[in-house]
């Protein structure tokens, strides 16, 4: 996986010169970062950060595109090509001269570098486990690189989950919101369903007190007439005896 994309496809299979002068410069300017003996009070973490930084500066260019650790090797085999090119020549094994970009390599290989087992040639490719002094360290820094790349994707897949759960929880409020909406919309009908039983209730008890009344006045109707009958007899009598 490589640090960011480049939209270009047709990219080199190994680094350009371009990118190797890039990686030499940006080396020269933080030296610290190839070379554990100088990363005095500085953390591992902004070590990583430049080694980054540099991932990012030399993919921009035209030419190969690699990972952080990628670019970490490609230096660790670059710098030790470069010290073993530089002994064949001063013992006289080759006859060759090094370029002005190698001499830059060399002059920052032995800027403070420790006694060691001697380097042994290696391709950019070389899948080799077995390094020693600045190269162990290089290793190891990208190691750690690909496990906080690892790190930094599991924290991603954390955080999608966490979006998704977030989501859930949200369509789960929605959809109580609306069933409390609509147990108020149902507390309201019944409400007004209560009312409109109580004031027919009020109409019954209203129909019922007129009832009452129009007893009662035809039970006083019923009284007056029979007093009435009464009284009509008891004249009709009496006139009779004086008659």
């Amino acid at each position: 996986m490589t640090d960011f994309e480049i939209a270009d496809t047709t990219r080199l299979s190994r680094p350009s010169l371009a990118q190797v002068k890039a990686v030499v410069e940006f080396i020269q300017k933080h030296p610290s970062i190839a070379q554990k003996g100088l990363r005095h009070g500085l953390s591992q973490e902004k070590v990583h950060k430049q080694w980054v930084e540099l991932s990012n500066i030399v993919n921009s260019i035209r030419g190969a595109v690699k990972s952080t650790k990628g670019w970490i090797k490609f230096w660790s085999d670059k710098r030790r090509n470069t010290i073993v090119k530089e002994k064949q020549i001063r013992t006289g094994k080759i006859v060759a001269k090094l370029t002005s970009l190698e001499q830059k390599i060399l002059n920052i290989a032995k800027s403070r570098r420790k006694k060691s087992v001697p380097p042994q040639l290696c391709n950019g490719d070389d899948n080799s486990d077995v390094l020693e002094g600045d190269d162990a360290e290089l290793q190891v820094d990208a190691y750690k690189t690909e496990a906080d790349e690892r790190h930094l994707n599991m924290m991603e897949q954390m955080i999608e989950a966490m979006d998704q759960q977030a989501s859930a929880l949200a369509r789960v409020a929605q959809a109580t919101l609306i069933k409390s909406k609509a147990m108020e919309r149902i507390a309201e009908a019944t409400h007004k369903q209560a009312l409109a039983v109580d004031r027919l209730a009020g109409t019954f008890e209203t129909i019922d007190t007129s009832a009452f009344d129009v007893r009662n006045a035809v039970i006083s109707i019923d009284y007056s007439i029979k007093k009435c009958f009464a009284t009509s007899s008891t004249q009709h009598r009496q006139n009779n005896l004086f008659s």
